[in-house]
C-alpha cells in the first residue's frame, strides 16, 4: 500500500519556489500555474519556457545557484536541479511541501514529501492517479480521460449552479440532500454519457420541477 496520504490542497496565491531551470523543472511549472501557485525559480539557467514566463512576469527568477534561504516561508518547494546532494539538501531545509526529483528518501526531513499524480482535468472534475510506476500512471490516466469527456465539464458547472438556487429556495435539509443525490446519482451519469448534457439536464430540471 502507498504510504502517501491522497489529497487536494489550493495553492493559490501561495509562495512556491523551483529550484532548477531545466526540462524538468519546466514540468512542474507548468502543473503549479494551472493551479495559480506563485512561483519563484531559482537557478543558474532556464529554459526557453521559463524565461518566457519570467518576461511575461509569470514568476519571479533567481539567477544563481540555491541557498538555504530560498526556501524560508515557501509553502511548497521543488527540488529539480541536476546535483543530487543539493536536491537532497533542498529537501532538509524545507519546512512544508517538498517535491525532489531524487527517488532516494533524505533523513531528517521538517517538511512533507509530496508526489505529483497523473491528473485528468475536465472543468471541476479533478481525478488523480498515482501508482509506484508513473509510466501506468499515464495509461490510466489516458483511460479515464475518455470515460469522463468534456459533457462532465458542462454538468458540473450546472449542478453547481443548481446547488445554490436549492439551497437558496428548500429550508428542510433532508429534502435538499434527496434532491442532490437524485440529481448526482448513477441514472444521471448513465444519460449523461449516452445522451449528452442536454438531456441530462432535462432529467434534472424534470426532478427538481416533483419537488
Amino acid at each position: 500500500m502507498s504510504e502517501f496520504l491522497p489529497i487536494f490542497i489550493n495553492i493559490k496565491g501561495k509562495k512556491c519556489v523551483v529550484i532548477g531551470g531545466g526540462a524538468v523543472a519546466e514540468r512542474k511549472i507548468k502543473t503549479l500555474l494551472k493551479y495559480g501557485a506563485q512561483i519563484t525559480v531559482i537557478s543558474p539557467d532556464i529554459t526557453d519556457y521559463i524565461q518566457k514566463k519570467v518576461s511575461t512576469g509569470k514568476i519571479k527568477y533567481i539567477k544563481r545557484k540555491y541557498i538555504k534561504k530560498d526556501v524560508e516561508e515557501a509553502i511548497l518547494v521543488v527540488a529539480a536541479t541536476s546535483d543530487k546532494q543539493t536536491n537532497i539538501k533542498i529537501a532538509k531545509d524545507s519546512s512544508f511541501l517538498i517535491n525532489s526529483v531524487e527517488t532516494s528518501k533524505p533523513r531528517n526531513i521538517s517538511g512533507i514529501v509530496y508526489t505529483v499524480p497523473a491528473i485528468v482535468r475536465k472543468g471541476d472534475l479533478t481525478i488523480a492517479v498515482s501508482t509506484d510506476f508513473p509510466a501506468l500512471s499515464r495509461v490510466i490516466k489516458n483511460e479515464i480521460s475518455k470515460l469522463y469527456g468534456k459533457e462532465f465539464a458542462s454538468y458540473l458547472k450546472y449542478l453547481k449552479q443548481i446547488r445554490k438556487k436549492i439551497q437558496g429556495q428548500i429550508s428542510d435539509s433532508k429534502k435538499r440532500q434527496a434532491i442532490f443525490r437524485n440529481i448526482a446519482s448513477e441514472k444521471i451519469v448513465s444519460i449523461l454519457r449516452q445522451y449528452g448534457f442536454k438531456e441530462a439536464k432535462k432529467e434534472i430540471e424534470k426532478i427538481i420541477d416533483e419537488v
